[in-house]
């Protein structure tokens, strides 16, 4: 039963990382839980939401993402 749930843990956290370091727009909606739409309303609201423009194309850091989320935690 213990290693069965320890077997179990280790699944989820293999799961947890498979995000890559950097995302794409459908990506990081995904990974964020929401719609590729909401990021483009978080960018265009000027509040900081984090992303790198790279020869034209929109990416998303996994460590900028996480920071932000938590930094809008705190906010409310």
């Amino acid at each position: 039963m213990v290693q069965s749930a320890i077997e179990q843990v280790l699944a989820d956290t293999k799961k947890a990382n498979h995000w890559p370091e950097y995302m794409n727009q459908r990506m990081a909606a995904k990974y964020l839980g929401t719609s590729p739409g909401t990021l483009i309303k978080w960018e265009k609201a000027d509040i900081g939401f984090p992303t790198i423009m790279i020869e034209g194309s929109k990416h998303y850091s996994k460590a900028s993402l996480d920071q932000w989320m938590n930094e809008q935690q705190q906010k409310n």
